[in-house]
């Protein structure tokens, strides 16, 4: 082979490769795994990889190293986001133009830009107000009660005494509010993604199924951010099938709670009362229980990662005797009645 022809050569495959890496990635190089997870986050592609052809972007190499292990479903589960859930651009509106909607009978504040305005004390609750957005803005004491909220945006908001009771938050994301006394009672926040700290919150009879409160892998640079809640009320909140993972529970009513295959690992729960909650399938890695109450929890031996579990629980080992003592008397019985047994 000639001289001229291997640089020719060479010149042709540096080329294709530089044309290759300069394309972009899927999804408007949001990040994979962030979509997986029904999370938006925009990246530079700096962080990608290449399969089966096509390029994936990443926030974090520790999302790569996860992207790795499961590629075919997380894809799947980002494009099925990605295509369902697509964000909505949102026009921004004044204070004063807020306000008159407000004052209207057909108040609508939907894909709307409202961040930093201020609705302090303000009655919200006949509003329109999917997709949008309150970044920053102040609802101290805000009446949104049974609200349609889907999509909104809170992040950073001011919501110390706000009413969101019976409001539809699903698909929100309220990410580091600051909190205080506010009510969530009986409000849907399916699928949404909830990060703060809480306090006293009253999330009582909330549908939170499959909503997203674990730690945000995505912000570790700024910290450890999670749901972080001491003494707040979820009595009767059904949270099956969500992520609760280093969730902190501290002193919490969780009294007859759906916690149904929820992800707890780490999660704190100490001196929680979770009387009658149903743990079915639910993962209790690592978790925290000194001082908290099984009393009369349901499901309890179908828990994951029970025997590694932290601190000394009430009436949880009696119950986990209990059923073993039941299973193996159900054994017996069952070996005592098979043909030729003897008594």
């Amino acid at each position: 082979m000639s001289f001229l022809k291997v640089i020719a050569i060479v010149v042709v495959l540096l080329f294709s490769t530089i044309s290759y890496t300069a394309e972009s990635g899927a999804f408007d190089n949001h990040c994979t795994y962030a979509l997986s997870k029904g999370v938006y986050k925009k990246t530079d592609c700096s962080i990608n990889e290449i399969y089966k052809g096509q390029k994936y972007c990443f926030a974090l190499e520790s999302s790569k190293d996860s992207f790795l292990l499961d590629s075919d479903n997380i894809i799947t589960a980002a494009k099925t986001f990605y295509e369902n859930k697509a964000e909505v651009p949102r026009v921004n509106i004044s204070q004063a133009d807020a306000v008159a909607q407000i004052n209207s009978k057909s108040c609508d504040l939907s894909n709307r830009d409202a961040g930093y305005l201020i609705f302090n004390g303000m009655d919200l609750s006949h509003c329109n107000m999917q997709n949008v957005s309150f970044f920053g803005a102040e609802l101290m004491g805000a009446k949104l009660k049974n609200a349609n909220l889907r999509n909104a945006y809170l992040n950073l908001a001011r919501i110390e005494e706000a009413d969101f009771s019976g409001s539809d938050l699903s698909n929100a994301t309220i990410f580091q509010p600051i909190f205080g006394n506010t009510s969530f009672k009986n409000a849907n926040l399916t699928n949404a993604r909830v990060i703060g700290t809480l306090g006293k919150v009253d999330m009582s009879g909330i549908d939170g199924r499959k909503g997203r409160f674990g730690l945000d892998i995505g912000n570790q640079p700024m910290g450890q951010m999670k749901f972080d809640s001491v003494g707040g009320n979820f009595e009767g909140a059904n949270f099956e099938g969500a992520d609760l993972n280093i969730a902190a529970f501290t002193f919490g009513n969780l009294r007859g709670a759906n916690l149904r295959h929820t992800n707890l690992h780490r999660a704190d729960l100490v001196s929680a009362d979770l009387t009658g909650a149903d743990l079915t399938g639910a993962d209790l890695t690592d978790a925290d229980v000194d001082n908290a109450n099984f009393k009369d929890v349901i499901g309890l031996d179908t828990v994951k990662g029970f025997d590694k579990v932290k601190g000394q629980c009430n009436n949880c080992v009696a119950q986990l005797e209990s059923k073993a003592a039941v299973k193996v008397s159900a054994s017996n019985t069952s070996s005592q009645n098979k043909p030729g047994c003897t008594m």
